[in-house]
């Protein structure tokens, strides 16, 4: 068919689309054109803004339609391994989201006793807000995030966002236990090809760390089996990721000064407290007592119990002196906040160490100047 064809047919059809419309809206369209078409107008509005609203619907039936199935699906395949889920990563490509996916995989039991995960990526979109965003909407996406690991029998879950520069943020979370708060972990670094071996390290300490927790209680576990993590930990502290957010790498240095602190003190070489003691003594600084006086409490506590190991090897008495001053003071600031364990463990190894003074001098033992 010719243009001039088709523009024939058009002037043919305008007519018998005029005689269908009603008279009454002839007439006033004769009457009133501007206000009719500000009707037809708002009508055409009101058609596109229905079946966007449609669509968008439609699309978001088919994503939780999609999160369902997949969820079912690994539920129904959890083993005994822990089960890691990683989210959707705002402005990065999948090759990302895999190149976690395998850090976790490859990393994972070097921190949890050579144990398996099971890593999947999951369809689920998760906001990045910052720490510091107000507490109630970082608390909405924490049970958010929490809901998809309880339908999926998941462990740990990883969303973020990365920026145009390879600036990642990430978030990291576990399901809380019996009546704690959720919490969420931030994490950032810089993603760009292939990433830091030591960041990838990192990223998998911080999944193996909140889904097979060893280091919070590290005197329940055997000197040979926790030595390898301490190991571990140890290269990280020694040699940190580069670029990677300082409360990450406070978390690794924490721990590592606790299962360095209970390897020295179960008979283990002494250079374990004497990296104990430095760890401690290096996360202290970055710790405000006023802004978290329980884990200014526990890391002096800490301290105070490698200064009266040391004290009691190395038959230094300025050391147990300072010890017992640093337990005293992690005692005043344990007893403040909700930390009674630690308290506890400071009040036995203050305990011990005034006994070793005691029974030093009784002997009439000489101590160096």
């Amino acid at each position: 068919m010719t243009d001039v064809a088709v523009a024939g047919w058009a002037q043919n059809l305008a007519p018998e689309l005029v005689r269908l419309l009603p008279r009454q809206l002839l007439d006033a369209f004769v009457q009133f054109p501007d206000v009719v078409m500000a009707f037809v107008s708002m009508g055409l509005a009101a058609i596109l803004v229905s079946a966007f609203w449609i669509i968008r619907g439609a699309f978001q039936a088919s994503s939780s339609a999609q999160v369902a199935l997949k969820a079912q699906g690994l539920r129904r395949q959890k083993d005994h391994r822990a089960s890691v889920l990683i989210g959707h990563i705002e402005g990065a490509d999948r090759r990302v989201r895999e190149q976690i996916k395998r850090a976790i995989e490859e990393g994972f039991g070097l921190f949890a006793f050579q144990a398996e995960a099971q890593v999947n990526l999951f369809p689920i979109r998760l906001p990045v807000l910052p720490p510091a965003a107000h507490a109630e909407k970082l608390r909405r996406i924490a049970l958010e995030a929490h809901d998809v690991l309880d339908r999926t029998a998941g462990d740990v879950i990883i969303w973020g966002k990365r920026n145009w520069l390879g600036k990642l943020d990430l978030r990291v979370t576990a399901a809380p236990g019996y009546g704690r708060m959720p919490e969420v972990m931030a994490i950032q670094t810089v993603w760009r090809g292939r990433p830091d071996p030591a960041v990838e390290k990192a990223i998998a300490y911080v999944c193996a760390r909140r889904a097979r927790p060893v280091l919070n209680r590290p005197q329940d576990y055997k000197p040979e089996r926790l030595q390898p993590i301490v190991e571990a930990l140890d290269q990280l502290v020694q040699d940190p990721p580069n670029e990677i957010s300082e409360s990450a790498m406070l978390e690794i240095l924490g721990d590592f000064a606790s299962g360095a602190l209970s390897l020295g003190e179960r008979g283990g070489n002494i250079r374990w407290l004497q990296k104990a003691f430095e760890a401690r003594r290096a996360y202290l600084d970055h710790i405000d007592q006023t802004a978290d006086p329980g884990a200014w409490g526990a890391a002096q506590q800490e301290i105070g119990r490698a200064l009266a190991a040391l004290g009691e090897r190395e038959g230094a008495r300025d050391k147990l002196e300072e010890a017992v001053s640093r337990l005293k003071i992690a005692m005043d600031a344990l007893r403040a906040t909700d930390s009674l364990q630690h308290a506890e463990v400071a009040m036995r190894a203050l305990h011990r160490a005034e006994q070793t003074l005691v029974q030093r001098k009784r002997v009439g033992l000489r101590w160096p100047v």
